[in-house]
């Protein structure tokens, strides 16, 4: 039998919480997160039963419908939270919360109490991925100094154009990346509207580049996650020198690209 108490219990000792201590450490090294920027979140499709001791009176209703979590649970970082304090303390910054077996509601399991003002758009990025790529499990979103800059240029600010310009520069991005970068338009930080138009990104895309506010990124796990957002973010990094060198960067030909990918059984994926 699950109850609230026993996973308060041992939560401390639960493995999930060393994927976010790991990439909070390396999210704060990079700069990534300033202050309380940014969130991170990881989904378990364990199903939960006999949660007797909760209350009704405990559970939130979420203001989108998520049937993919039904009787799941998810790790969310807490509002306020700042990286490098979380690389320290995961326990303290990391609550755990399940979602209940109507898909509508949730509750607090265990943790930090106060989750990220994204809960419902970590909930609903979370549902797409359960339907489309249920083995991607970690939801990263950061604000990478390099990768928002790119929103300030007008002919970039789609995700085709985004994709084909940075993706070009380095010979491996591609592989990593085959899908391209997904691409939002502005919408209000912490808004449900931003995790739904995201939702419909990461059917196909593993990185959404949110306009003049971050990116998010999604993978097996956190770490996983991280590489993703690396590989787009070092890009950007060539695409900035380049630029300041007086450079307007043309990248790899498109012939080479297919080449590439047709090697690795990647083509199918090209987009």
């Amino acid at each position: 039998m699950h109850t609230r108490q026993a996973f308060i219990d041992n939560f401390a000792d639960l493995p999930e919480l060393a994927d976010f201590a790991n990439t909070a450490h390396w999210l704060s090294l990079r700069g990534w997160s300033e202050g309380a920027g940014g969130n991170m979140s990881v989904r378990i499709d364990r199903k939960i039963t006999l949660l007797r001791d909760i209350p009704s009176d405990d559970y939130i209703q979420l203001p989108v419908h998520v049937p993919f979590l039904a009787d799941t649970l998810i790790y969310l970082t807490g509002s306020g939270t700042r990286t490098r304090e979380t690389a320290l303390n995961p326990t303290q910054d990391v609550g755990l919360y399940y979602i209940a077996k109507d898909g509508q509601s949730y509750c607090w399991l265990a943790g930090n109490s106060s989750p990220t003002s994204e809960l419902p758009a970590h909930c609903a990025i979370h549902n797409a991925l359960a339907e489309h790529r249920p083995d991607d499990k970690a939801i990263m979103h950061t604000h990478p100094a390099n990768l928002i800059s790119l929103c300030h240029v007008p002919e970039l600010a789609n995700s085709k154009a985004v994709s084909d310009k940075i993706l070009r520069l380095q010979s491996e991005a591609r592989l990593h990346l085959p899908e391209g970068i997904g691409y939002v338009p502005h919408q209000i930080p912490g808004s449900l509207e931003l995790g739904l138009a995201s939702a419909k990104l990461v059917n196909v895309h593993r990185l959404v580049l949110w306009h003049m506010h971050g990116c998010l990124a999604t993978g097996t796990s956190l770490a996983h996650a991280f590489d993703y957002m690396e590989v787009f973010e070092k890009c950007a990094r060539m695409y900035w020198t380049l630029r300041a060198a007086g450079i307007d960067p043309v990248g790899m030909k498109e012939e080479d690209i297919v080449k590439t990918l047709t090697e690795f059984g990647r083509l199918d994926r090209y987009t």
